[in-house]
């Protein structure tokens, strides 16, 4: 029997929700469940959907509206209240840790924006899966809680030059890497300053009258409308169409409408994100995977280390108690899903080969897997090394 395009959502939808059920039951990270669907059905499964560039850009949007609502949350008052932990540390911990995972991947044999790209996605941390987590154990209070969510707001912030760079890296770089790193951070601000500029001039009195009509459709599909179109520019810009989704929403953020268009986009923000790792693991080659095998967990094992020393060090140095450094650094040693995303865009762009695309998504895939473990070992671990260290030293 040929199967239809009707055939293929209902296996989607039906795949996707006996998943999540069973995922939410054991206390597994949901996103792992959208990742399985993918790769049961896609091309190294079922093949009940093929993975094709329009399904790869219908994706995108799942990434947009997150990026749109990330924005909506980004406050110059409550930066400033974090700034030390999260321009600070956090700063700190993505430049370090990217700055080791090129070297390690241009050491052996990455070109230097491939290099670029998989140090930055492994530098990063899973935002949705670590928050959700602590949350859930009601420790997002606690030192720790508040020092890995300063780190992962920067890290969310971090993400925005690597959509800038990303897509010109990938381009003719004949005047140099620096050169066109340059050149990408320079369009980026002006585009930035005018998109700035513009929705600071236009977009209160906009939703203050259609805020007043009093209708949820007009008001939702004008948050998208704009969203969207912000998209549109910077992609025209040469740059990404999360770059713009961000700005939008950091437009919108300052806004007294900022919660209510929060809550109005994310059932298309969550449904479009999930139909995005579906598409991430469809991108799983699982019989390149069985061969490389060895090397994504030898870079499994090495992420996780570097990680959790680099920092604990730096956490240290900005003078964070033992027990809250360690447990802080293992609450953030996994990758995360801006990892992904960075990834799936570089492998659009042509930027990292088939065989280096799997590897380092079969280690982000598989670092968040363990996140849950993370957060429960972490506190015992932690204490039990720092009472230890105390120990010997009396």
């Amino acid at each position: 029997m040929e199967h239809t395009v009707l055939t293929g959502i209902i296996g989607l939808l039906a795949a996707s929700v006996a998943l999540l059920a069973l995922f939410e039951r054991i206390g597994l990270p949901i996103l792992l469940a959208y990742l399985l669907v993918g790769i049961v059905l896609g091309p190294s499964g079922l093949s009940w959907i093929p993975h094709t560039r329009d399904l790869h850009f219908l994706a995108e949007f799942g990434v947009v509206l997150l990026l749109f609502t990330i924005g909506l949350e980004f406050s110059l008052g409550r930066l400033w209240t974090l700034r030390k932990q999260v321009f600070g540390l956090g700063g700190a911990q993505v430049v370090v840790t990217a700055a080791l995972g090129a070297l390690l991947a241009w050491g052996v044999g990455l070109g230097p924006g491939a290099a670029f790209v998989v140090g930055g996605a492994l530098a990063l941390s899973s935002t949705a899966v670590v928050s959700r987590e602590l949350s859930r154990r009601d420790e997002l209070g606690q030192p720790h809680g508040r020092l890995a969510v300063a780190v992962l707001i920067f890290q969310d912030l971090a993400v925005v030059p690597f959509l800038i760079l990303i897509p010109v890296l990938a381009g003719d770089s004949g005047n140099g890497v620096w050169g066109v790193i340059g050149s990408a951070l320079l369009t980026g601000a002006i585009v930035i300053a005018l998109m700035m500029a513009a929705g600071q001039w236009m977009l209160r009195p906009l939703f203050r009258r259609i805020a007043e009509r009093g209708s949820e459709e007009l008001f939702t599909l004008t948050a998208l409308l704009f969203a969207l179109a912000a998209s549109w520019i910077t992609e025209f810009a040469g740059l990404s169409l999360a770059l713009g989704a961000f700005l939008a929403g950091v437009m919108l953020g300052e806004t007294e409408y900022r919660h209510r268009l929060s809550e109005e986009i994310r059932p298309f923000r969550d449904v479009l994100l999930g139909f995005f790792f579906v598409v991430i693991g469809m991108m799983l080659d699982l019989a390149a995977m069985g061969a490389l095998l060895p090397w994504v967990l030898l870079a499994l094992v090495m992420l996780l280390l570097v990680k959790t020393l680099t920092t604990t060090v730096l956490a240290r140095l900005f003078s964070v108690p033992r027990g809250a450094a360690l447990h802080t650094a293992l609450l953030l040693c996994q990758g995360g899903e801006f990892g992904l995303v960075l990834v799936m865009l570089a492998a659009k762009e042509g930027l990292l080969r088939p065989s280096v695309e799997q590897v380092v998504l079969g280690t982000i895939i598989l670092s968040i897997a363990l996140t849950p473990l993370l957060v429960v070992w972490a506190g015992p671990l932690s204490r039990k090394i720092c009472f230890r260290e105390a120990g010997v030293r009396d």
